[in-house]
């Protein structure tokens, strides 16, 4: 196992995580629709969860954890804020999200499968990939909900 190629996956997860977390709060604020804010809130916390666990495991393999967000998730931020001040607001952020949530399966996937970790590493990511998956199922059920009204 390459030390170095594991901290360099995990701080590469560690930057989605923390792109979700804070765009999940922002989403947050901007949406009326109560289910899906309390959706964003309740997995913005969730995902503060993971980045904890995941710094802890780069931490214990003597790397430096990632802290922040990435430029594009910020600008993917701001492009959503201006978004759902439009018509519909809701379901661009209903919709971003669920593009968001099917992407970190995809990275997450990605690094469960081509990169060799410990066991310890490969049960937390697979712990977290099937919550992401819990919350994208949910996010399906707020989108028919929100089909239904219309």
């Amino acid at each position: 196992m390459d030390r170095l190629e594991m901290v360099n996956a995990l701080n590469d997860l560690l930057t989605r995580n923390h792109d979700a977390k804070e765009g999940y709060v922002e989403a947050g604020n901007d949406v009326s629709d109560a289910m899906l804010r309390q959706w964003l809130f309740d997995n913005s916390e969730k995902r503060t969860l993971y980045i904890n666990e995941i710094q802890n495991q780069v931490k214990i393999l003597r790397g430096t954890p990632d802290h922040g967000s990435s430029f594009l998730g910020a600008l993917h931020r701001a492009w959503i804020d201006f978004k759902s001040n439009l018509a519909d607001g809701d379901v661009v952020v209903l919709e971003e999200c669920i593009r968001g949530e099917e992407r970190a399966l995809e990275d997450y996937d990605k690094v469960i499968e081509e990169v060799r970790m410990t066991t310890e590493i490969t049960n937390v990511l697979r712990r977290q990939r099937r919550n992401i998956q819990d919350s994208l199922n949910a996010l399906r059920a707020i989108e028919e909900t929100f089909k239904v009204a219309q």
